[in-house]
């Protein structure tokens, strides 16, 4: 990062120096803040999605990720949509740790949200993709179903802000140079 020092004499032209680096100064910091930020938010979603993809989730997974622009494009917001982002991020069935540290703050506590299916024992069937576990059945009344005891929290969006907390002052020195 640049380390700037301006000097002023007690002259007109001197001020008149000082006011126009100043100015330059006050420009290139906004655009190095612009660049700083979009750069948090492209590796935000580059981490974000990779950690989605490869989560273990009985299921479709239906999660897209990406950057909203917020308050002028001074603060970014990198969002994970898709009906499973709950479900993958905080885990579901009581087979699996309840080890998601915000999870119980945002009341996301394993089989309290959703259908609350997750407290079930014996696990749930549902119809559609088996996803990492999930087992088809194949016989009786229930052939075609899927039962599942849920999946661990894979903690995406935490352990993305985790990720890009080491790597802040590496992308903060590449754009601040």
């Amino acid at each position: 990062m640049n380390k700037r020092v301006i000097k002023v004499t007690l002259s007109e032209k001197s001020i008149d120096n000082a006011i126009k680096e100043l100015k330059n100064y006050k420009t290139w910091l906004k655009e190095c803040t612009e660049k700083f930020i979009q750069a948090l938010g492209e590796d935000g979603v580059q981490v974000a999605t990779a950690k989605f993809q490869t989560a273990v989730y009985d299921g479709t997974n239906d999660v897209s990720v990406s950057v909203e622009s917020r308050d002028n494009n001074n603060k970014i917001a990198v969002v994970a949509v898709g009906s499973s982002v709950l479900f993958i991020e905080f885990g579901t069935g009581i087979k699996y740790p309840d080890n998601h540290p915000e999870a119980g703050k945002n009341g996301f506590t394993r089989g309290g949200y959703g259908y609350k299916l997750g407290r079930l024992e014996k696990g749930w069937r549902y119809t559609g993709d088996p996803g990492s576990n999930g087992e088809v059945i194949t016989t009786g009344k229930h052939a075609g179903e899927v039962h599942t005891y849920g999946n661990p929290a894979n903690m995406s969006m935490y352990e993305t802000v985790r990720e890009l907390e080491e790597k802040f002052e590496e992308i903060a020195r590449r754009c601040y140079t």
